[in-house]
C-alpha cells in the first residue's frame, strides 16, 4: 500500500506523525494568540488523567469538610426551622437582634460554597472527559497523558533553582544571589550569546536596585559574604543591597 493510501485512512490531520517524508514535530508552530483564543476550551491528550486528579482532589476535600468544619461535633436545635430562619435573618429568636444574611459569617459557609461548585464540577468534567477519551480511542487519535506530564515535570526543574536561591541569600547576599540566577537562567533558556548574557546582568543588577536600594525589601540581618567585609562596607552592602 502506498505512502498515501495510508494517509486516506487517517481521519484527522492529528493522526498524522509525516508530512511527506519530513517529520513533524510535537510542538505546535507559534502563532499569533488571538482574544478570543484566551477563552477557547478543547480537549486533548492527557484530559482524562488531569480530570481523574482533580475529582480526587474535590471528593477528598467532601470527605474531610465533615471534621475540618466542626460538623461531625456541631449539635443543632430541636426546632431546625426556626434556627434556620433566624440565621438568615428571618425569625427572632428569644428576643435578639435579626440580621440579614447571618448565616454568612459562619466559617463552613464559605467551604460548602466552594464545594457546591467545585464537586459538581469535577465529576461532570471527568464524564466529558471519560466520552472524549473513548471518542478519541475510537478514532485510534493519541490519549497517553506522557508528553504532558513531563512538560508538568519538567518545570519543577525551576522550582530547584528557586529553593537554591533562597538558600543562597543568607550566604551570598541578595545581590550575588540574584545576578547568578539572572544569568544562569539566561544561559538556561538558550540565550547564551554575549549580548543576551550582558542583557540578563543588566537586568539582574536593575532588579536589585529596585526591590533592594529603593524599595528596601527585607533580606536576612547576617550574611556570611558581607560579614568578611569592613564594618563600613558590611553595614552599606546590608542597606542598599
Amino acid at each position: 500500500m502506498s505512502h498515501r493510501s495510508h494517509e486516506d485512512l487517517l481521519l484527522f490531520d492529528e493522526a498524522m506523525p509525516f508530512d511527506g517524508d519530513i517529520f513533524k514535530s510535537e510542538c505546535p508552530p507559534d502563532k499569533k494568540v488571538k482574544v478570543e483564543d484566551l477563552f477557547k476550551f478543547s480537549r486533548g491528550r492527557g484530559d482524562f488523567e488531569i480530570s481523574i486528579a482533580f475529582a480526587i482532589v474535590a471528593l477528598f476535600f467532601l470527605v474531610f469538610f465533615w471534621t475540618e468544619t466542626g460538623w461531625d461535633k456541631r449539635k443543632l436545635p430541636d426546632e431546625i426551622g426556626t434556627y434556620i430562619a433566624y440565621q438568615f435573618g428571618l425569625a427572632d429568636i428569644e428576643g435578639r437582634i435579626t440580621r440579614l444574611g447571618r448565616i454568612l459569617k459562619q466559617s463552613w459557609v464559605a467551604p460548602v460554597l466552594c464545594l457546591v461548585i467545585f464537586v459538581p464540577a469535577a465529576l461532570i468534567n471527568l464524564r466529558s472527559s471519560w466520552k472524549e477519551s473513548q471518542w478519541r480511542k475510537r478514532f485510534r487519535l493519541p490519549t497517553s497523558a506522557y508528553f504532558e506530564l513531563t512538560k508538568y515535570a519538567a518545570a519543577l526543574e525551576y522550582v530547584v533553582y528557586f529553593i537554591a536561591y533562597t538558600l543562597l541569600v543568607p550566604i551570598l547576599g541578595y545581590l550575588v544571589s540574584t545576578v547568578l540566577l539572572g544569568t544562569f537562567l539566561t544561559w538556561r533558556l538558550g540565550y547564551r550569546t554575549a549580548r543576551w548574557m550582558a542583557i540578563g546582568f543588566a537586568s539582574s543588577i536593575a532588579v536589585v536596585i529596585v526591590f533592594r536600594t529603593f524599595l528596601q525589601i527585607k533580606t536576612p540581618v547576617s550574611i556570611w559574604l558581607y560579614d568578611q567585609l569592613p564594618t563600613t562596607t558590611r553595614a552599606f552592602m546590608l542597606t542598599y543591597f
